[in-house]
């Protein structure tokens, strides 16, 4: 299983300032303005971030920068939030995350930044198409979950039109059904221009989820004109019409549906391992560290809340993480920092995949569990 969320993407854009130590500051708030009075309400917001910035020790820097990227509105609909990452007093991460907080608010300054929020927000690699089509043509707009939408991927195509209400009486009754054929021969090339623009952001964009609304006849002409790999993909709206309401709402649970089946396959997959013996997972915190420490581990599964408020240490090296100090050898040893941020350091820097579960899903209801990249040697008998 390949790293397909926000540990990757975190890898390219941390990994060498996550190995050279220094000091983060970071924020995670909801952002959502359809609240009473939003600009009171942001300007109160603002100032509680810079007072708990300078109580955890942040430096002038750290806030002033910080303050500056939550200043801006986010410029997408509530509900929102946003996430600032400094580090050494420069920005490094400010990202809008649209739809309501994935996690708890956080705010605070240390050696190991929080980077849960991020993980919470995009738990996988997930670029999608909102299709909106009608008799006349229609288009899609490309998104990827946790991300704001961008004009740089959308289209839309107006097709012929062919106004069959122009058609009254003296004509004869036999002109009625070639005219209803001519009509319906339009709204099929529309709807085959549409779906072929579909078709090629298919190849090029890699979608995992196409939800398409519109016309309740040409949505079916439309499907039926996709390729087969498109169709696979598609979730269609029911109803007709354009309602932004329904869309959304179809839209975010179709992602959930997709998001779930991940999780499912995965905690399926560590259940098989387990099951088997095969040693080809490890469930429980210490042997997930000890997996992180050797770079084994493919896929980290853990539920932040049952690791609670245990602590880990944070390495200034590879392992980068450990459990006790004589597990650093001559690595130095940073200090104790929350479980949860521990290891989605050490996950970003080992370039595994890291996936938030409920612990009750997970073999044993452990903690924490994660897939091999290769097995761990058998047992030693006692």
């Amino acid at each position: 299983m390949t790293s397909t969320n926000a540990t990757n993407e975190l890898h390219r854009i941390l990994g060498q300032r996550l190995e050279r130590g220094g000091t983060w500051a970071w924020a995670y708030v909801d952002a959502s303005g359809n609240v009473e009075d939003p600009r009171r309400q942001a300007a109160l917001k603002l100032r509680g971030v810079e007072e708990s910035l300078r109580a955890s020790g942040s430096d002038t820097t750290a806030v002033d920068v910080i303050a500056g990227e939550l200043e801006d509105t986010p410029g997408v609909p509530s509900p929102v939030a946003r996430y600032v990452l400094v580090h050494d007093g420069e920005l490094v991460v400010s990202e809008v995350l649209p739809g309501p907080m994935q996690a708890s608010e956080s705010i605070g300054v240390g050696a190991v930044p929080d980077l849960v929020p991020l993980v919470a927000h995009r738990p996988i690699e997930l670029p999608f198409l909102v299709v909106q089509v009608g008799k006349d043509g229609g288009g899609y707009r490309a998104f990827k979950l946790g991300h704001p939408a961008t004009s740089d991927d959308q289209e839309r195509i107006s097709g012929e039109t062919f106004d069959q209400h122009k058609v009254k009486g003296g004509f004869g009754d036999w002109k009625q059904p070639r005219w209803q054929s001519r009509t319906e021969e339009v709204w099929r090339q529309n709807t085959a221009e549409v779906a072929s623009a579909i078709d090629k952001a298919v190849t090029r964009l890699n979608p995992a989820l196409i939800v398409v609304a519109g016309d309740s006849q040409a949505r079916p002409m439309l499907i039926e004109k996709l390729s087969s790999d498109a169709r696979k993909l598609v979730s269609e709206v029911p109803g007709g019409g354009f309602d932004e309401t329904v869309l959304g709402d179809h839209t975010r649970v179709a992602l959930a549906r997709v998001i779930a089946t991940h999780r499912h396959d995965l905690e399926d997959l560590l259940r098989t391992h387990v099951g088997r013996g095969d040693n080809q997972a490890v469930t429980g915190l210490g042997p997930v560290v000890e997996a992180l420490q050797q770079a084994q581990g493919a896929t980290i599964a853990l539920d932040a809340v049952a690791i609670g408020d245990r602590t880990l240490l944070a390495l200034g090296a590879a392992p980068w993480i450990a459990t006790a100090p004589e597990q650093a050898a001559s690595v130095p040893v940073i200090g104790p920092v929350p479980a949860v941020c521990a290891l989605v350091r050490a996950a970003v820097l080992t370039d595994a995949e890291l996936v938030l579960v409920n612990a009750a899903s997970l073999p044993g209801g452990a903690a924490a569990a994660a897939l091999l990249r290769w097995p761990v040697g058998p047992t030693v008998p006692a």
